[in-house]
């Protein structure tokens, strides 16, 4: 894995199959609450256990089984569907900088050691759901973008998408986001196929960004419950038109005043980001045609 991909990998990260679910005999569940490796949740719905592959101290797995609770909760208070989660999810504690991914009965978390970790992003996605069985039958928009809104509000993610927003539009390289809900061209952008590793993650990284600022500027504007009707819904266009009574061009065009008029990064905040100026000078190499509207 390149060194580059570590920087900003925490915050573009990719949700495959699901994985089928390990029943446990309720017999065992109050013997399991012992275990130094188990977490339930309050309401008894979830355990969760901790598969600490790189021998962490366990103070590290009891500061992680606090925030899969915290990050339990922030969930459970924020949109709800119809997906029915795993009663057992085990998570993975991962070596390095590879890509983090949540699934219906498995969490797969890099960045341990680096504290740099998308613990809520990957919960957010074993929660909630991706699709029906996680088949991206609904695209990628609403999912990766909310499950990026909800590491922004509660994880460890220290820069704001709208900041990054600022950056793009100042840069003039603003992703159409007709381009990242049309079903027949979001995988070229949140699964693009690019040979080049740095272009592929950098292009990945944007998207998620994209849809992160412009889903939190709907839920900062009009609240969580006309999100949540849009959220894993196929022919998102028409969807969106109806719940918000705009079309996405015109909600895309309030959304670019509201960013115009937002504090971009400071030289102070882009120095404290180690890949920012690598990835300035990927973002350059990217075909326009990505930043081009039809």
């Amino acid at each position: 894995m390149l060194k580059f991909r570590g920087f900003f990998l925490i915050i573009i990260l990719l949700l495959t199959a699901c994985t089928q679910d390990t029943v446990v005999p309720k017999e065992e569940l109050q013997d399991e609450k012992n275990d130094e490796n188990i977490v339930v949740t309050a309401d008894g719905k979830i355990t969760f256990e901790i598969i600490n592959t790189i021998k962490v101290p366990q103070e590290k797995v009891e500061s992680i089984k606090d925030e899969l609770l915290h990050a339990y909760k922030d969930i459970q208070n924020s949109i709800h569907t119809a997906y029915v989660p795993s009663e057992r999810i085990k998570v993975y504690l991962n070596e390095g900088y590879d890509v983090s991914l949540g699934l219906k009965s498995k969490i797969e978390l890099f960045g341990i050691k680096e504290n740099q970790y998308p613990l809520v992003h990957e919960l957010t996605h074993s929660i909630l759901g991706y699709g029906n069985n996680f088949d991206r039958s609904s695209g990628y928009f609403t999912q990766e973008g909310f499950a990026d809104y909800m590491e922004e509000m509660y994880g460890k993610t220290k820069t704001s998408s709208h900041q990054f927003m600022k950056y793009f539009m100042d840069s003039n390289k603003l992703i159409p986001i007709s381009k990242l809900i049309d079903p027949n061209q979001d995988d070229s952008y949140f699964r693009p196929n690019l040979t080049n590793p740095e272009e592929w993650d950098t292009l990945r990284w944007m998207s998620y960004t994209h849809s992160a600022s412009f889903i939190k500027y709907l839920i900062d504007t009009y609240g969580l419950e006309k999100f949540e009707q849009i959220y894993n819904e196929k022919d998102l266009v028409e969807k969106i038109e109806d719940v918000y009574g705009k079309s996405v061009g015109e909600l895309e065009n309030d959304w670019f005043v509201f960013i115009n008029n937002q504090t971009g990064l400071t030289y102070e905040e882009k120095s404290k980001i180690g890949y920012f100026y690598r990835v300035n000078s990927i973002i350059i190499q990217l075909d326009p045609k990505y930043f081009t509207k039809e």
